[in-house]
């Protein structure tokens, strides 16, 4: 059995069944999971090589890869959406009155800030003109909310739905700010997918494996309430399983939203990469034929 270090700030659905059925185990592969308290951790460990693979959104990859040089490569995508959602105390507050406080973030230059750059660009507002609390990740931001710290951010189920319950307010959506915005993405460096490529396709095949178990109808109780002990919402774990990734496909129209986002902000790369250059899907290739899925 060979051993996998992963870091990530909340298990994807697919990670969740996977862990639920065993299908790491069935591949011969023991996943250690770390919880990260923010994003550049995750950037950190994977260049340092204290983990393997990370879970992340796509511009944090073109990050890292700038600001550490990781020479990261995305090798499959989670998640059609990150399903952000920014929250506020008052539903009848524009932006304009919101950026009066200081927002809640993780970084203030890389992630889901960029989407949050657009909001406020929208509505007239220079987001270098506001104040940002570096609170830390998802978890982090809500519990500062919860906790009076912070009034503002963008977050994530379940986190969102539980501050609503609180009083809280959605002002606006992913959907409506970033449609094409994509979901999570495995990440690993390139120097370690070149030493351990079938350990990747290893991974892979049993992620393929649980979600495919997952889309099956007679597994769909059981795959929501995975979702569901895993403390994603109801309506979001169904959304999960009725609408998988295809093939763990990495979305090219996500990459182009994540370069427009950083476009928009001006904050270009020094280098903008085509997908071809960090999108390697070689290991998903052989994890698809090897389970038996379309490609």
């Amino acid at each position: 059995m060979k051993t996998i270090s992963q870091i990530l700030f909340v298990p994807p659905a697919p990670v969740v069944w996977a862990e639920r059925q065993s299908t790491f185990a069935r591949q011969g592969v023991t996943v250690e999971t770390h919880q990260t308290l923010s994003s550049n951790e995750i950037g950190q460990s994977l260049s340092t090589g204290e983990r393997d693979l990370g879970i992340a959104v796509m511009d944090n990859v073109l990050f890292w890869n700038q600001k550490f040089g990781a020479d990261l490569r995305i090798i499959a995508q989670l998640e059609q959406h990150t399903e952000l959602r920014f929250v506020a105390p008052d539903a009848d507050a524009g932006m304009a009155e919101v950026a009066r406080h200081p927002i809640a973030i993780d970084a203030d230059d890389n992630g889901f800030v960029l989407v949050l750059y657009r909001a406020l660009m929208q509505a007239g507002i220079d987001w270098r003109s506001c104040s940002f609390d570096l609170v830390g990740g998802v978890k982090h931001r809500f519990e500062a909310m919860m906790k009076g710290r912070s009034r503002s951010s963008v977050l994530i189920p379940p986190f969102d739905e539980l501050l609503q319950a609180r009083g809280f307010h959605t002002l606006w959506t992913r959907a409506q700010m970033a449609p094409d915005y994509p979901g999570v993405v495995v990440v690993a460096r390139q120097s370690w997918l070149d030493a351990n490529g079938d350990l990747a396709t290893a991974y892979l095949r049993a992620l393929l494996n649980a979600t495919q178990w997952a889309a099956a109808p007679g597994n769909r109780h059981e795959a929501v309430q995975a979702l569901l002990d895993a403390r994603y919402t109801p309506a979001v774990a169904e959304a999960l399983v009725d609408a998988p990734v295809a093939g763990l496909e990495p979305s090219l129209a996500g990459w182009s939203e994540t370069l427009a986002l950083r476009r928009e902000c001006a904050l270009e790369l020094e280098h903008e990469p085509l997908a071809a250059e960090i999108i390697a899907t070689a290991a998903l290739r052989q994890a698809r034929e090897a389970a038996g899925a379309a490609s």
